[in-house]
């Protein structure tokens, strides 16, 4: 795992219609998922996970500058942790990105890749000499709420010790504790803003994408597998959307791949497998309800007969292919539930 690449996109708060956690199957095929990604990014429905380690002010500033892909132009902020599913998810993300077993971790449960950075932060009563009486009312998230009915602080904590410029990193007159961390057993910290850590945005943007290289069948039953499906792309923003994806989770193109090479296409969800020529998404919904950006002279030609998986070009271009021959292996994109 290349872990000082990009985006490690989240473990999963989005749960079913039903409002329920993932279950055991359920969440094995996410891991699944997620297991090879070679460009550091894992993704889930609803958090982003960074897992480079930054200064409290670089991950804060970072998601405030990242596109959280509701469509409407957003940009995000550090996540917000105010309820036990979300806490849990979080906790096994850091677990995937960087194994508490793991001598770097297992030997320093202070070090940098034992915690990762939220977006609680105390905003009253800030400057005192000597640490006052808790009050969740000083804490804030990103949306103004308190940790009033929700915290998982550990063991005396927070304990807002102040330091003298120069002791332990601190370069200001003096560094206070007014940042919150999150550690492998889901227990939180304060502690000051230069020390370096993960950290993870809130999201909510419509993809997942795997790195795997499978056929078009396999893809399809590995979304299923995680509670999803195999994606669409519906309109040209989802177009915008998923090119943009497949940077974010995927990487950068390499300017020397050739046009069909695999590592340029995504697998979609859109087949004609009941009807020759009739295009449906996996929800039955037609395909070419809108102008598809079909590739010219290939895409949709049905060529050397049995091209039935649709797949998704890097540049946005639409191709039809072989569903499921061996030689057609690419990676895929699966879509969160109600998107």
């Amino acid at each position: 795992m290349l872990r000082q690449t990009l985006v490690l996109l989240a473990l999963v708060t989005f749960a079913s219609a039903a409002g329920g956690r993932l279950n055991h199957a359920q969440l094995n095929g996410l891991k699944r998922l997620l297991k090879n990604m070679d460009a550091g990014t894992f993704a889930t429905c609803n958090i982003v996970f960074f897992s480079k380690p930054v200064t409290y002010n670089e991950a804060d500033n970072n998601c405030k500058n990242f596109d959280i892909g509701s469509g409407r132009g957003e940009n995000g902020n550090l996540v917000t942790v105010n309820d036990d599913l979300k806490n849990s998810d979080l906790k096994l993300l850091l677990e995937m990105a960087y194994p508490a077993a793991e001598p770097e971790q297992a030997n320093d449960k202070w070090g940098p890749t034992s915690w990762v950075w939220a977006g609680l932060r105390k905003t009253k009563n800030n400057n005192n000499k000597k640490p006052g009486k808790y009050s969740p009312g000083d804490w804030e998230w990103a949306d103004g709420s308190n940790p009033k009915d929700f915290y998982k602080w550990m063991k005396k904590q927070p304990d807002q010790r102040r330091l003298k410029k120069g002791k332990s990193g601190c370069d200001e007159k003096y560094c206070y504790q007014n940042q919150m961390r999150i550690n492998h057993r889901g227990l939180w910290d304060d502690t000051y803003k230069f020390k370096k850590h993960p950290y993870a945005c809130d999201y909510k943007g419509k993809y997942i994408l795997s790195s795997d290289k499978v056929t078009w069948v396999q893809a399809k039953s590995m979304c299923e597998a995680a509670g999803l499906f195999l994606a669409s792309v519906r309109n040209r923003a989802e177009v915008k959307e998923m090119k943009e994806a497949a940077v974010y989770f995927l990487g950068e193109a390499d300017p020397t791949w050739k046009t069909w090479n695999s590592n340029n296409w995504i697998w979609l969800g859109g087949n004609d497998l009941e009807e020759e020529g009739t295009w449906k998404w996996q929800n039955g919904d037609l395909v070419e309800d809108w102008n598809v950006p079909w590739r010219r002279k290939a895409g949709k030609d049905n060529a050397g007969t049995g091209q039935h998986a649709l797949a998704f070009s890097r540049e946005g271009e639409f191709d039809d292919s072989f569903h499921d021959k061996e030689d057609r292996l690419r990676p895929f994109a699966c879509q969160c539930p109600g998107s």
